[in-house]
């Protein structure tokens, strides 16, 4: 919840907290199956649907806050029609996510080709 809090004060927007839950939810799995699974020694296990808010996000800090944060402002601008400024705010969450990305790729083992765990 602390995330969703920091764009409702910095971002007001009409968008409930279970909304954003789910685009959260929705990314964690994405970079779970993409990113995490592709490596050995998982670092974390398959993120819940979060729906409380007090589930503990797939990416921790340093990398974790601009990732979400930058993610939650895009999707808001996305519904809101606002292609400029999802453009300028992907562009934030891109570079994010090839932060942590490269972190994960230098910190750990990427499984044997055709051995990714499913």
């Amino acid at each position: 919840m602390d995330m969703i809090e920091r764009l409702d004060l910095l971002e007001p927007n009409d968008y409930s907290p279970e909304q954003k839950l789910r685009w959260l939810s929705e990314l964690d799995g994405k970079l779970y199956l993409e990113v995490v699974k592709t490596h050995e020694s998982a670092f974390a296990p398959y993120p819940p649907r979060y729906e409380s808010g007090e589930e503990e996000l797939l990416v921790s800090e340093p990398y974790g806050e601009s990732l979400y944060y930058h993610y939650l402002q895009a999707m808001v601008a996305a519904e809101n029609g606002e292609n400029q400024r999802y453009n300028r705010r992907m562009t934030l969450f891109n570079s994010a996510l090839a932060d942590w990305t490269n972190w994960v790729n230098r910190s750990r083992r990427p499984c044997a080709r055709g051995a990714f765990r499913f």
